[in-house]
């Protein structure tokens, strides 16, 4: 029998106030052990993901080429 197996019999005897002290116990030790990070590796294009996304209406290709047009026309003068 697992652990978790012997721990639901167990709750199952208890009154419910000790059930729910149980329960927030549980829940400050998931919140104590560190939660894995999705770790991005420096340098790739995943890492940059909605970095330029705008907000409100979506930009036609023609606006975006305009954009990026006058972005390169001011970057190089």
């Amino acid at each position: 029998m697992t652990a978790a197996e012997k721990l639901y019999q167990l709750i199952q005897t208890l009154p419910e106030e000790k059930v729910t002290e149980v329960l927030h116990f549980a829940e400050f030790l998931q919140q104590q052990s560190p939660q894995p990070q999705s770790v991005i590796p420096p340098g790739t294009l995943i890492g940059l993901r909605g970095i330029a996304k705008r907000l409100g209406t979506t930009v036609s290709d023609q606006e975006l080429q305009a954009d990026y047009s006058d972005y390169l026309s001011q970057k190089y003068q």
